[in-house]
């Protein structure tokens, strides 16, 4: 018997409750993190999710364009930047960066670190140019990457 390889675990097919869960947690969840701030919006997570499946599945790029969307609205973020910051990584570094790292969850870890950190130095930036304060400069920044990364890793 042979151990399932991670190509394997992508190809399998949603069950109705998994797309029931995916569609209220993309629905729900952005509204939750713009009541309670302890939670994180995983916003490299949904990076990685719409990053590696630009070219298999398309469904599910949509769905993170959709949380990410849902997410800035709620949150009051200016809309389409982490969409954009996505798009840019994408473009810029993931090829260079799938050829150069061969582990998954390495490439996961990579590409999430880089997602969260430009996501919010743009946000920085975007603070400073228009002078706005879409986000405080806390411990809370480390904790929400912390824990995205960490879902990321045990997922």
């Amino acid at each position: 018997m042979r151990a399932k390889h991670y190509i394997d675990i992508d190809k399998e097919k949603l069950t109705l409750f998994q797309k029931i869960f995916l569609i209220l947690f993309i629905l729900f969840y952005p509204f939750l993190v713009s009541v309670y701030t302890m939670l994180p919006p995983l916003i490299g997570l949904v990076g990685y999710g719409i990053i590696s499946h630009f070219d298999k599945n398309v469904l599910y790029s949509w769905a993170g364009f959709i949380y990410l969307v849902n997410l800035e609205l709620n949150s009051s973020l200016p809309l389409l930047l982490s969409f954009f910051i996505i798009i840019v990584i994408y473009t810029l570094f993931y090829s260079k960066l799938k050829l150069l790292i061969r582990c998954r969850v390495c490439l996961l870890f990579v590409l999430m670190v880089l997602i969260d950190l430009s996501y919010y130095s743009a946000l920085f930036l975007y603070d400073i140019i228009f002078d706005t304060s879409s986000i405080i400069g806390d411990m809370l920044l480390v904790y929400y990457i912390a824990i995205d990364i960490l879902i990321g890793v045990f997922l």
